[in-house]
This record gives structure tokens, sequence and C-alpha cells, in this order.
């Protein structure tokens, strides 16, 4: 067994670099295999807070992105309406989440009101 005064720069560079080395590789491979996290949908972002009344349209547009769908409003204003399905472990079923996002007609929002509700069933 050598000693400590006998160790050479290779068996430093073994302790030390092989541990290094494994967990690059592990988590290079896990990477590989999973792929990138994913961005947590808009609907989410309404929820957390991230838009607040007063934003401006570019804002919303810069955070969320495209809208599932875009409606008109008799006032002038209009409605980003966003959407994701989410599983529910009570009911064991998929539910719609949904959020809609109201502007003003020059382009600020007004209100954001969300919507949870299970999706139509197929008839049988």
């Amino acid at each position: 067994m050598k000693t400590r005064q006998n160790l050479q720069p290779v068996d430093y560079a073994v302790m030390f670099g092989g541990p290094i080395a494994f967990l690059l590789i592990f988590w290079i491979g896990v990477r590989l295999i999973i792929g990138p996290v994913p961005e947590p949908s808009p609907v989410k972002r309404l929820r957390e807070g991230e838009i607040k009344i007063g934003a401006r349209l570019v804002e919303v547009d810069e955070k969320l992105g495209r809208p599932s769908q875009m409606v008109e409003t008799a006032d002038g204003g209009f409605k980003y309406i966003y959407t994701r399905t989410v599983y529910e472990e009570s009911t064991k079923s998929d539910s719609l989440d949904e959020a809609i996002v109201e502007f003003t007609p020059e382009g600020r929002v007004q209100s954001i009101k969300f919507d949870n509700s299970p999706p139509p069933r197929n008839p049988e």
C-alpha cells in the first residue's frame, strides 16, 4: 500500500477526476434521455401572478406567448384564452384548466379569470 508521500499526480487525477467524470457523464446521459425541463404553462404562470392588472399587451405576449384562443369583445377590447389539461388524482381523470385575460381597447389587462372544469365526456 502506498503512503501519502508516494502518491503521484496521476493518483490524484484518478482519485478526484474519476468521480467528477462519472458525475458529468451521468448528468449528460440523464439530460439526453429526459430532455430539457419544460416551461410552465401560461395558465400556471397566470395563477402564480406573473401578469398583473394593468400590464400591457406586449408584456403578456412576451411572458406567456400565443393564446389558445382570442375573442373580440363588444367594447372594442379582446380576451386571450389560455388552456391546459391537468390530471386530477381525486377523480382519476383529466380536467380543463383555463385562464381568461381580458384587455381594454387600449391593450391593457383589465381582469384575469380562472375556470377549472372537466372536459366533455365521449358518449358511450
